[in-house]
């Protein structure tokens, strides 16, 4: 009689969750459900440096080459790529903003890429032209603004990740705060000439894109679509501008996997920290954001910035055996551990493809596995479980929780 009378009660409870989140569950449940593990690397910033990025590459790439999943991939690196930089003297000398290019100007850095395509342990994706404001940048460096010192000082390469945050958006102009978002006839431009140069340095356009400092609005977005970008990668929120303070707007402030936008783009999602040089992650916390992707079905998208690997050569090596660490743990304890770079990701959501295609290097490999019905139910529970507080509570205080136990328990 007891069993009979929970079974009663907890239909009761279930139905009137039914109607309390119906259009939550629904959309939930909707959402890409893996059975294999995906694993991505997104590495932002890769573009214009000093000569030693090159071997700093090279050496994150060898490691990543011993690293094979269940079909004997290797693991890869989505490198984010910035494909220009100031040229300070011309910019001094003539008012007019100019470029310094990475396949001319930085040949050591754009062959190790190349290597690395073709060893089939980088896929490049678009971050923008530059990793700032073109047009703002040239007025400020004639008005001789104190922020541009460490610019103006170094008339070839210079670390542009050390210029102020406000200064680092693309998509914006962040010279004073609050920001302005470039026009409708900037944005189109802007994006046109860097899809063209990529695809000139690459041999292939890019069929993704993260926005640097994750600094775009619907203008940036239509600007991709005209350019046939199927898929934006984000950190789970999109940003389109700063306030007075430097507070980021954030538009729309939640962001799922495998969710569109007005153009039909695929959102993709990072949701592993592993950024050592900042002292926040390290491959303990970063395996346990993995755990929770896996048990989640969704894939594991590892972020880990560029200067985590060009900074000292100590920092550079710590980063690599920590990112060794990482990745040894992930195949070791999940299933059907799966490496691939996020326009193939992108492109998977889209289409459903019949393989996995490095568009590259033209190298395939097998399709993903959506999940069975029954691993897909208790990651369906577990995403309500992280994402929801108020259901937890629900669960908790109606005996919920038991049978979402056993569901998620069983299909381990």
């Amino acid at each position: 009689m007891a069993v009979l009378f929970f079974l009663g009660f907890w239909l009761m409870c279930l139905a009137a969750l039914w109607l309390w989140k119906k259009s939550l569950f629904i959309a939930t449940w909707r959402e890409p459900y893996f059975a294999d593990t995906p694993v991505l690397i997104e590495s932002d910033d890769w573009g214009p440096g000093g000569d030693f990025h090159g071997e700093r590459l090279t050496q994150l790439l060898s490691m990543l080459a011993k690293h094979k999943d269940s079909v004997n991939r290797s693991a890869v690196l989505t490198a984010d790529m910035v494909l220009a930089v100031p040229d300070i003297a011309k910019i001094e000398s003539t008012g007019q903003y100019h470029r310094r290019m990475l396949d001319t100007d930085f040949p050591i850095i754009y062959k190790a890429l190349q290597q690395g395509i073709q060893q089939d342990t980088l896929v490049p994706q678009l971050h923008g032209m530059e990793h700032l404001n073109g047009k703002a940048f040239a007025e400020l460096c004639q008005k001789q603004d104190p922020r541009l010192a460490i610019a103006r000082s170094n008339k070839g390469w210079w670390d542009w990740e050390k210029l102020d945050s406000p200064l680092q958006g693309h998509y914006v102009d962040g010279s004073t705060l609050p920001t302005q978002a470039i026009s409708s006839v900037d944005a189109k431009a802007l994006v046109a000439n860097a899809m063209d140069c990529f695809a000139k340095m690459f041999g292939y356009p890019s069929l993704s894109t993260v926005a640097p400092c994750y600094l775009w609005n619907d203008e940036i977005e239509k600007s991709w679509q005209q350019q046939n970008i199927i898929a934006i990668q984000t950190a789970g929120y999109r940003c389109t501008g700063r306030d007075q303070t430097g507070h980021y707007f954030q538009d729309p402030p939640m962001i799922r996997l495998g969710s569109s936008n007005r153009f039909a783009q695929t959102y993709l999602v990072r949701n592993v920290m592993y950024e050592p040089v900042d002292g926040k992650n390290t491959p303990d916390s970063a395996f346990t954001e993995a755990e929770l992707a896996y048990r989640q079905a969704l894939p594991v998208s590892i972020s880990t910035h560029r200067y985590n690997y060009t900074r000292s050569e100590e920092q550079c090596q710590q980063a690599i055996s920590g990112l060794d660490q990482l990745l040894g743990q992930i195949i070791g304890k999940f299933p059907n551990v799966r490496f691939l770079a996020s326009p193939e990701l992108g492109e998977f959501l889209q289409n459903k493809t019949n393989h996995i295609v490095n568009r590259f290097n033209d190298r395939e490999w097998p399709s993903l596995n959506l999940a069975s019905p029954h691993r897909k139910t208790s990651a369906f529970l577990y995403r309500l479980y992280y994402r929801h507080r108020k259901l937890v509570l629900i669960g908790y205080c109606t005996g919920l929780i038991f049978p979402a136990w056993l569901i998620c328990k069983t299909s381990s």
